[in-house]
């Protein structure tokens, strides 16, 4: 594709702005204009479904079962809609699938006329612990407005909706507030879902073992529930685009539903918001009323652009994209390797702090256990670097980055000299020698280790008592990518089957925020599991790994 010689002008004055002095600016207002109108062009219709409950259900304790709750068919659904709810009083009602969208409800005179204002108390779940599990005293470290349960005043029309979007499986309705004169029945509870997904184009050969089959359906779901007007983390808690979570949807899209034009509005997004002055992207934004980010600065998070990027240009071909937002891209790394990198080529900013951020980390995980970064970002930056160039070489711009091989070699060397202990085989991070899944899958990864030792080092930090264990599929997303990237696998395709399986066999319809299957309660949000969300964008790429694997996954 051609590039429009506008687009060319642009990014020379782009590129030159962000090399005069630190007042400058790298981004001009009516560049970050131009890529907000890109990505309002881009922004994709909701598709809308309309559902109901499925059946009446009662949740019961199960030490079995997921966080120790279950659902169970408990009552005749039809009895709903013309028995008195008066005398019933409570209900919970099952959707039978996980849903996002709006609510509302009506109810029917079968005694007398309403003659009074009716109260109801109603809580959404996304799973059964969530109506089980004791809301009060709230424990929680975010807001607890993000619960789902709500006091609903149903006035003389009898109708009710809710003025928020809903996201959930089971609804529990329970009678407050009748009156001794007249009694009612439900008329009709309507769940009108959207995405903005569409079809998926995955077609699994006849011989893919079911428990694959279902993990795809799963991933598929959970990313359908998760595509809204931009990519979201989660549809129930945070509802916005956050880009390590961008990077993984962007994969599992390519390979189920295609809406690629989602993938070119979010990065079009996170560019017209980016920090004109430093070139830095926000970790996060938020779609409505309209767009704008939180101005905080995750440092992978960033460097997940040029991943997501050029993920995008291999799907599509889009050059023309690519060369627009190159300058964003490329920005990102120069950066890091300026703020943070020093002189030994060690990542070694360990405050983590950037100039003119308001707050700056590094993520790659919510680990049960504070995770040292020192290694998995010694390995991640080379990894980033090298897709950085890949684009380049595609776009016509090797010549803008014809250092970075020999930096991220260099890199790559001063990590192996600090963070591999070649006696023991193992990876090891910061004054503590800690041994992580995470820090290891980013030296493989990342070409710190290769071949024979790479697989031993996964082994021994998976085999370790001692190592620490990924709280969040997301981290264990790149376990998998690492296990392939060395050719473990037969121990990939056994991973996929015991972790995002294991969900399944749990009753998930949707993947979770957090999964760690010795401590099924485990939060990151002060231990208070209710504010864990159940459908969430980073626990979506197993559909990833199943189709571009076929050999492995589909046999």
């Amino acid at each position: 594709m051609v590039m429009k010689t506008s687009t060319i002008v642009s990014s020379l004055l782009l590129l030159l702005s962000c090399s005069i002095g630190a007042k400058a600016q790298c981004y001009t207002p009516e560049q970050q204009q131009r890529w907000m109108q890109k990505a309002e062009a881009c922004k994709p219709k909701l598709l809308t479904t309309v559902h109901h409950p499925v059946q009446e259900v009662e949740i019961v304790a199960d030490p079995n079962a997921f966080q120790g709750y279950k659902a169970v068919k408990s009552g005749n659904i039809a009895d709903l809609y013309k028995n008195s709810f008066k005398a019933k009083k409570t209900v919970v009602v099952d959707f039978g699938e996980h849903l996002v969208g709006n609510v509302r409800f009506k109810i029917r005179d079968i005694q007398g006329m309403q003659d009074a204002v009716l109260r109801f108390k109603v809580t959404f779940g996304e799973v059964p612990s969530d109506l089980a599990l004791p809301i009060e005293p709230y424990t929680g470290s975010l807001s607890r407005g993000w619960l789902q349960d709500f006091t609903c005043d149903v006035g003389y029309d009898g109708t009710f909706t809710f003025n928020r979007r809903i996201t959930a499986r089971y609804m529990k309705i329970e009678a407050v507030g009748t009156s001794i004169y007249s009694d009612f029945c439900f008329d009709h509870i309507t769940f009108d879902a959207t995405s903005s997904a569409g079809e998926s184009h995955v077609s699994l050969a006849p011989t893919t073992p079911q428990i694959f089959k279902d993990i795809v359906r799963v991933s598929e779901n959970t990313l359908r529930g998760c595509m809204q007007g931009v990519f979201e983390d989660g549809p129930k808690r945070d509802q916005r685009l956050w880009m390590g979570d961008l990077y993984l949807q962007a994969l599992a899209n390519s390979a189920s539903f295609k809406q690629f034009d989602m993938t070119k509005r979010c990065l079009y997004l996170l560019a017209g918001l980016a920090n004109p002055d430093n070139g830095l992207l926000y970790s996060n934004m938020v779609e409505y009323p309209k767009p704008h980010a939180q101005q905080t600065f995750f440092v992978d998070y960033a460097l997940s652009y040029v991943l997501t990027l050029s993920d995008y240009l291999n799907a599509t071909g889009d050059k023309e994209t690519a060369a627009d937002l190159w300058p964003v891209a490329k920005r990102q790394v120069e950066a890091v390797l300026k703020e943070a990198v020093d002189n030994n080529h060690l990542y070694s900013n360990t405050n983590y702090q950037f100039k003119d951020m308001l707050v700056s980390i590094l993520f790659f995980d919510w680990a049960p256990v504070t995770l040292d970064t020192h290694a998995a970002i010694q390995s991640y930056l080379p990894y980033v670097m090298d897709h950085l160039c890949d684009i380049a070489s595609k776009i016509g711009k090797s010549n803008e980055v014809k250092q970075l091989p020999r930096q991220a070699a260099l890199m790559r060397k001063a990590g192996r000299q600090a963070y591999w202990d070649a006696k023991n085989q193992t990876v090891v991070s910061g004054p503590e020698r800690q041994q992580s899944v995470t820090g290891t899958s980013w030296a493989v990864l990342g070409n710190m280790l290769s071949g024979k030792e790479a697989r031993l080092a996964i082994r021994h930090v998976l085999d370790s008592k001692s190592s620490i264990k990924p709280g969040t599929p997301y981290a264990n997303h790149f376990l998998v990518a690492a296990m392939l990237h060395c050719g473990m696998n037969a121990e990939a395709r056994a991973y996929v089957e015991q972790y995002w399986g294991g969900m399944v066999r749990l009753g998930a319809d949707t993947f979770w925020e957090y999964y760690v299957p010795d401590n099924q309660m485990f939060s990151s949000y002060n231990g208070y599991t209710l504010l864990n969300s159940y459908c969430h964008a980073w626990s979506c790429t197993p559909v990833y790994f199943i189709v571009n694997y076929p050999q492995i996954f589909q046999k």
